[in-house]
């Protein structure tokens, strides 16, 4: 089970595949975790890549692998190895909102 802390959203993988993808939100950035439908239950595995919200009130996203975290597509193989990754990725993420905040904004 992942946790539950900074979930923004849970749904039905949006590609039409099947599976459950659960996206994870802290201020601009965040996760998204997909587990995909697999022949045996024993190949069960988490695809996580790092995000990054278009819009603060949606849940537009791109994918961002320009952070420090992950420059590709993660692949996790137990929910307790992903729940230690989110633990950290959600502290990385408040660091990164705080120092961006600190940049003088583009014009």
């Amino acid at each position: 089970m992942l946790i539950q802390d900074n979930l923004f959203l849970t749904r039905t993988d949006p590609s039409g595949q099947g599976g459950v993808q659960f996206l994870y939100r802290v201020k601009d950035y965040g996760l998204s975790a997909l587990s995909s439908p697999q022949e045996e239950i024993s190949m069960i595995h988490w695809e996580v890549e790092i995000i990054k919200f278009t819009n603060p009130d949606t849940a537009d996203f791109e994918i961002c692998h320009t952070t420090e975290l992950s420059d590709k597509t993660l692949k996790f193989y137990k929910d307790k190895s992903l729940n230690e990754f989110l633990q950290k990725a959600f502290q990385y993420f408040e660091e990164l909102d705080s120092l961006e905040k600190m940049l003088p904004k583009e014009s």
